[in-house]
């Protein structure tokens, strides 16, 4: 499914367009985004990219979003919702145009995604996976209060090697402990209530 829209101080995440295609389709094909372990299918023709955005609006599980600052596109981010009665929400990953990556947009991003999730979704905790070596999104994420529970060993086969995967979890009483004061934009769910 398509997501709705979710403001960050700098950014804002919306639902993908027909329009946004030629810059997505230039991101899947870059080289540092590619090796940053989280892709949205390889680049394509446009009527390819078109049917892609057909289907993915069609999944009842995955919600994708374009990442705006201003008027200009500067990413895709992505998540899959848990199973029915399942309050897990999986992070399947974001990707930034490489022209705006070191600015804080990501983080950014990465907070404004979680502030829907913990405070208006209520999941209980959300999970990543991402390259170990992936240094800015483990930044990213352990800044927010994610914490690793497993390592997967050559997952990802990229410049002529294989590389690790890290697999993080954060909860939601993390996120009210560490962002609750200063981020949160509705009052909290009360116990019983979830996703």
């Amino acid at each position: 499914m398509l997501g709705g829209v979710i403001r960050g101080k700098n950014v804002t995440l919306r639902i993908p367009v027909e329009a946004d295609l030629p810059a997505i389709d230039g991101w899947m094909a870059d080289p540092g985004v590619r090796r940053g372990g989280w892709l949205w299918h390889e680049p394509a023709t446009l009527a390819t990219w078109k049917e892609r955005l057909a289907e993915v609006a069609k999944e009842r599980r995955q919600v994708l979003w374009t990442i705006d600052e201003g008027e200009s596109r500067i990413g895709l981010a992505s998540i899959r919702l848990g199973s029915e009665g399942n309050d897990v929400v999986e992070l399947a990953g974001m990707a930034l145009d490489p022209a705006a990556q070191g600015r804080g947009l990501g983080a950014d991003a990465a907070l404004a995604l979680h502030r829907y999730l913990f405070d208006y979704l209520n999941v209980r905790s959300t999970e990543a996976a991402l390259p170990i070596d992936n240094e800015r999104a483990r930044r990213i994420l352990a800044r927010l209060g994610y914490d690793g529970y497993a390592r997967g060993t050559a997952v990802y086969f990229r410049d002529g090697a294989y590389a690790d995967q890290l697999r993080l979890r954060f909860d939601r009483e993390v996120w009210n402990e560490r962002w609750g004061a200063s981020e949160r934009e509705y009052e909290p769910h009360p116990p019983e209530a979830s996703l």
